[in-house]
């Protein structure tokens, strides 16, 4: 019977235990006695000291592009002054010819100068380095002067163009009023690319105009003739 109560005894003790077990907070912390030394904790280093709020420097600023270079316009080359206007003259089977009008020729469609050259012009030619230098001197706009045979021929073929045959100079002439040229009847001679004549012992050159006023009228220089009096037009 002893035993009997012992058991009951040692079965209710059980449950008291059990019991205050059961109302224990499973989430509560455990004593501090029961719990591991935590690690000593690293010295961190300490902080860099920021600059105030009005004493902050200020973000740097991209430096400003420099402005757009100026475009400069290129100069507009400089023309060539016009030299005399050419009159147009057009083919004829029967231009009337010589002193006496005792030729009729051909003379086929070609252009000349409506004036003679003049020393402005020839000037041009020499300062570009293809014409050679007068022997005297004229300026402006009178006539080219002083220039042999060699000089006109430089010139007209600087021009891209050459000196008037003796009937070209006579037919043109002869129309001088009516084709609006002028100077062919002023007194004063031009060069020809005629010469004088091929069996007669000389190499004079084919000069028209001069002092008789008469286009008919033929004259002749030597080629290295030059004089005040003796100009040029050129012709193509």
């Amino acid at each position: 019977m002893r035993s009997h109560v012992l058991a009951l005894a040692a079965a209710a003790t059980l449950l008291v235990s059990l019991a205050a077990r059961a109302d224990e907070d499973p989430f509560a912390d455990p004593p501090a006695d029961d719990l591991p030394p935590l690690p000593a904790l690293t010295e961190l280093p300490p902080l860099p000291e920021l600059p105030a709020l009005d004493e902050a420097e200020p973000a740097p600023q991209p430096a400003p592009s420099p402005p757009p270079a100026p475009v400069q316009a290129s100069a507009p080359a400089p023309q060539p002054a016009p030299g005399p206007a050419a009159v147009s003259i057009p083919a004829t089977q029967s231009a009337v010819l010589g002193m006496y009008d005792e030729y009729r020729r051909s003379v086929g469609a070609y252009s000349i100068d409506e004036r003679p050259v003049s020393a402005a012009e020839y000037e041009r030619c020499v300062a570009a380095g293809k014409c050679t230098r007068p022997s005297c001197t004229v300026a402006g706009s009178a006539p080219a002067s002083c220039v042999d045979l060699a000089q006109a021929k430089a010139y007209c073929e600087s021009e891209e163009r050459r000196l008037p045959t003796e009937d070209e100079w006579e037919h043109a002439a002869r129309e001088a009023t009516r084709l609006g040229l002028h100077g062919m009847t002023d007194g004063r001679l031009e060069w020809t690319a005629s010469p004088y004549c091929y069996f007669c012992g000389k190499d004079d050159e084919v000069t028209r105009g001069g002092p008789t006023r008469n286009p008919r009228l033929r004259g002749w220089r030597p080629p290295a003739t030059h004089d005040a009096a003796l100009g040029f037009r050129c012709a193509d």
